[in-house]
């Protein structure tokens, strides 16, 4: 594999190399969400290299995982080494950073959470024990050895977070996130970008989940096979999401609140009156923030809000956020042996309202890759707006942006079938106006030629003759169609 057959993951393999290249000691981290792509991106960043040792640790405890690593080591470096000459951490670290010596090494320790154990006092154990040896032998020999730690959200950060041994000693850090729409869609390449989008929609951003999608498979018959059936292989993982990931406790508690957020409760007490029922006293908020970190629920709220406006959490990972609304209700169906069914009764005929949203997030993705060509600054804030003007009509506008020059962005995003109409900019107008009257500083802005960039409006579908023909005459209109989401820049 080369690094051109890689999708989005060039700026990390050239920060990897680089910093193997540095002379001297140096101490990465990886880390983010499981099945996003640590390990493979690690076991290509160096592909060939021949003073490589890799050790994935397993899900047993940290003294097997000792044994297991002294072994592989034993194999690797053609010496033999009794596991009861290394009785603890500290000399099994020894030895493994004593091949530096020869020459320059490089050295990733896989499923970092495994290694350190699961009390907060052996992982703490065995950070110092690391953190000793790095200091009196890679340090202070300046052994030329490049380390990286790999592992998962919450289990490796507890490890080696703010206060713990190592944390002053790391001089590469990176989460490693899921694919945006567009390099997910290079994972299902081949197909149009209404397909893409699709896959987007159900798969999100996870490689794993859309590497389970098979070449010219139908979006019918990939989503069935991997996603409904419960021997899908996309299935099996998200349903065991929560159990994976290491260092959550109870995770009953979080699936709850996942729950309770992908069926529409926002606020904090609207999920836990869902989540737990009346009058308990859950500790929701931690909760929220755990799932915020491992990029499964954002936070939103109006644009420009003030600072003591409430927050709305949503779900951030679209797979998450298919699972909860098709998969979950539908499982008695599922496990009867009836995922064509499924498609076919509840998901078919929904998946174009479903899409709406998701549409908007491929939207604001795309704004930030694609501005530049559109000719158009950078957001410094990106949002939507939605509640009553004064005369208590409700009201959404779908993009709702200040850019970097200080002027308003605004626009809506429409998953439509058919060329959206001039009527829909009509529309906008009128909407604007009504915050205008109510007292929305920035809906103001937004109307002033002065202050404002005019308007985006993105249609899956591309927009009417008579639309195009206004954008023409006003140059303040924009008009993005889904085929231009999908195109590289050049």
């Amino acid at each position: 594999m080369t690094v051109e057959q890689l999708v989005d993951r060039k700026k990390e393999i050239d920060e990897l190399r680089s910093l193997a290249d540095t002379t001297g000691p140096q101490l990465g981290l990886l880390y983010g969400r499981r099945r996003v792509g640590k390990t493979y991106l690690l076991q290509y960043a160096w592909h060939g290299h021949d003073r490589l040792f890799y050790f994935l640790a397993g899900n047993v405890t940290s003294e097997q995982n000792r044994q297991d690593l002294l072994r592989e080591l034993t194999h690797w470096s053609e010496q033999p080494l009794a596991t009861e000459d290394y009785p603890n951490w500290r000399t099994a670290f020894d030895i493994l950073f004593d091949q530096a010596r020869e020459s320059s090494l490089i050295v990733v320790l896989d499923e970092f959470q495994y290694l350190l154990g699961g009390s907060r006092d052996r992982r703490r154990e065995v950070t110092s024990q690391l953190n000793a040896i790095w200091d009196r032998k890679v340090k202070g020999e300046n052994l030329d050895l490049t380390l990286i730690l790999c592992g998962s959200e919450v289990g490796t950060m507890e490890g080696i977070g703010a206060g713990g041994p190592l944390y002053g000693r790391i001089s590469w850090r990176h989460r490693l996130q899921p694919f945006d729409y567009f390099n997910a869609g290079q994972m299902v390449s081949g197909r149009e970008p209404r397909e893409q989008a699709y896959f987007y929609g159900i798969f999100g951003g996870i490689p794993e989940y859309l590497d389970a999608v098979r070449s010219g498979e139908s979006l019918e018959e990939a989503v069935t096979r991997t996603f409904l059936s419960p021997r899908g292989e996309v299935h099996f993982q998200l349903e065991q999401l929560l159990e994976q990931e290491q260092g959550l406790r109870d995770p009953r508690k979080y699936r709850a609140v996942l729950a309770a957020v992908a069926t529409g409760c926002t606020s904090t007490n609207e999920i836990r009156q869902r989540a737990f029922g009346e009058g308990t006293n859950h500790r929701v908020r931690r909760i929220l923030e755990t799932l915020q970190a491992l990029g499964l629920i954002y936070r939103e709220r109006n644009f420009e809000a003030g600072a003591k406006a409430a927050w709305r959490n949503r779900i951030a990972d679209r797979a998450v956020q298919f699972w909860y609304h098709f998969v979950h209700p539908n499982r008695s169906q599922l496990h009867a042996g009836r995922p064509a069914d499924v498609w076919h009764s509840r998901i078919k005929n929904q998946l174009n309202t479903y899409m709406g949203k998701v549409f908007e997030i491929i939207v604001a993705d795309a704004y930030y890759r694609h501005h530049h060509r559109w000719g158009l600054p950078a957001p410094s804030e990106w949002a939507r707006w939605e509640g009553l003007d004064k005369t208590r009509r409700s009201i959404e506008i779908d993009i709702a942006a200040r850019l970097h020059d200080d002027k308003i962005l605004t626009g809506e995003v429409k998953w439509s079938s058919s060329p959206v109409d001039i009527a829909l900019h009509f529309e906008h107008q009128d909407k604007l106006e009504a915050l205008a009257d109510s007292g929305q500083r920035w809906a103001h802005e937004a109307l002033e030629d002065s202050t404002s960039h005019g308007h985006l409006y993105v249609s899956a579908a591309g927009f009417s003759d008579a639309f195009h023909q206004r954008a023409s005459e006003d140059t303040t209109l924009r008009l993005v169609n889904l085929q231009e989401l999908y195109a590289r820049n050049s």
